[in-house]
């Protein structure tokens, strides 16, 4: 369960999100809408701990994150959320498994280990025969399987996602949302997407709305 208490976010006089209260259910699948620039991407980034909030409290699984050490944030984030960035960001020098296997690197993992989980998530996700391939020679859809692969890697419990269909067509699209939703179903990950796509709809079981720094739960729904 993610909560979010009286949070704000300014930059100087600048205020992105104002007084946001927000409960997210373990194991959704939260999709969050709204025009560019209406904050889904700063709000992505705080409950992933990429950002700090100006004021206000922010509790992931228990803990409230703003009472961490920074070395113990650091780890709590780092086992706690996977983040699939917009674009399919993969290192292009590195081949597909080396991506994959990368955050098992800066977090100490074994490399048996994560190389059988790397191979483990390739076979699930239906990239195992392009693992020893770079990003630039192979498809969007499969570069984005890696990316999802590569979030998945330290078994984390929260998986977000800024915009991971929008360079892809309406069929890789639909099969990385599916995908995605089939992860929840079977792993018990909580899914927040921030998306414009009309697609990731059908897969959400809350979807929020942000406006003018102002959020509201458009649709909640039951599991």
């Amino acid at each position: 369960m993610i909560y979010l208490n009286n949070i704000t976010k300014q930059y100087g006089d600048k205020v992105i999100l104002q007084n946001v209260n927000l409960e997210i259910p373990a194991g959704s699948f939260t999709i969050l809408r709204g025009e560019s620039g209406a904050g889904k991407s700063t709000l992505l980034n705080l409950i992933g701990g990429l950002e700090s909030p100006t004021s206000g409290q922010i509790i992931v699984d228990g803990k409230d994150v703003g009472k961490l050490t920074a070395k113990e944030r650091i780890n709590f984030y780092r086992h706690e959320v996977g983040i699939i960035f917009q674009g399919s960001y993969l290192q292009p020098e590195f081949t597909l498994m080396e991506n994959i296997t990368l955050p098992g690197v800066f977090a100490g993992m074994d490399e048996k280990a994560r190389v059988a989980k790397a191979e483990e998530l390739a076979k699930m996700l239906g990239i195992s025969e392009n693992l020893n391939f770079l990003p630039k020679e192979v498809s969007g859809g499969q570069a984005e399987r890696a990316c999802i692969a590569r979030a998945l890697l330290l078994s984390p419990k929260i998986i977000l996602a800024d915009e991971p269909t929008s360079n892809l067509d309406e069929a890789n699209a639909r099969t990385v949302l599916e995908i995605l939703n089939s992860v929840r179903n079977q792993l018990g990950v909580t899914i927040i997407i921030a998306s414009h796509s009309r697609d990731v709809r059908e897969f959400a079981t809350q979807a929020i709305m942000i406006q003018n720094g102002i959020v509201t739960n458009e649709t909640p729904r039951t599991l």
